[in-house]
């Protein structure tokens, strides 16, 4: 299942994610508390059972503009954020798109988001673009169908990069010949811890080439949370993923599930999140 929530803003930094993931959290707190403490509230952590994206409605342009991250990390303090990556929005539209195979997760979120008129992206002193607070008007939340999986081969845009990283923390990028045995043992292990079974099938991933061409890229991007500045004093961290088309063959079940929930590391925080195009 997939839901498009459309607001209204004037600008978004690069730096979105843990927002969106508040977003989130907000959300469900409203809609069902309950469930809410089951994801974020257990210990050991649950894994999270959504992956997500950013559309920017056209007109938009990228700006540089400075960013007070909280009361810590401003720009007159730490270099990289006198110039942040800013999306400015002339449409002043642009969608959160969520997808997961969890039907109860979706109802809980959408039944707390008709109640949210608003969400305060910025605070009086966190998250304040070029020095001004930014707040998120909701204008419209729709669910929405993406094209089914009908056999054991599916071709998938990401529309978020696919982050896979070894066990030093170091990025396994699709030309690596590591890929595809790091991205089944990832999505083998999120698999059992969400539906408590793994693949049934191995996966075997290929790039889609055009000629000799392989249609996929190198992505770089910054994220940020509060205990990765706290634990490192570094303002973002930096994650590379592989993003573009990619051919997907394994079992018809574990495709359909895959293709919701997101595939790789991290897709609970808006990585991984891909569109089956045929």
């Amino acid at each position: 299942m997939r839901i498009r929530i459309t607001f209204k803003t004037k600008r978004v930094p690069i730096l979105y994610r843990h927002r969106v993931v508040s977003l989130v959290k907000e959300a469900l707190k409203r809609g069902n508390r309950e469930h809410y403490g089951e994801l974020y509230l257990s210990n050991p952590p649950k894994p999270k059972p959504f992956t997500f994206s950013l559309f920017f409605h056209p007109p938009f342009k990228v700006e540089k503009l400075p960013l007070q991250i909280d009361e810590e990390f401003k720009p007159e303090s730490y270099r990289e954020l006198s110039q942040v990556e800013t999306f400015t929005l002339e449409s002043e539209t642009f969608s959160v798109n969520l997808s997961t195979p969890d039907y109860p997760f979706a109802v809980s979120l959408v039944n707390g988001l008709v109640g949210l008129k608003e969400f305060l992206f910025s605070t009086d002193r966190e998250m304040l673009i070029g020095g001004e607070k930014q707040v998120w008007e909701l204008l419209k939340i729709t669910s929405y169908r993406s094209r089914p999986v009908k056999g054991e081969e599916v071709v998938v845009k990401t529309l978020s990069p696919i982050v896979i990283e070894s066990k030093g923390g170091k990025p396994v990028l699709w030309n690596s010949p590591d890929f595809q045995e790091a991205l089944n043992f990832v999505v083998n292990r999120r698999l059992k811890d969400l539906r408590g079974r793994g693949l049934k099938r191995e996966l075997e991933v290929e790039p889609v080439r055009k000629g000799s061409r392989e249609l996929v890229e190198k992505k770089v991007v910054k994220t940020t949370f509060k205990d990765f500045r706290e634990g490192t004093g570094k303002p973002y961290m930096v994650l590379t993923g592989s993003y573009g088309l990619f051919k997907l063959k394994g079992d018809r079940e574990d495709l359909s599930y895959l293709t919701e929930v997101g595939l790789g590391n991290k897709c609970s925080q808006g990585f991984g999140m891909v569109e089956v195009l045929i």
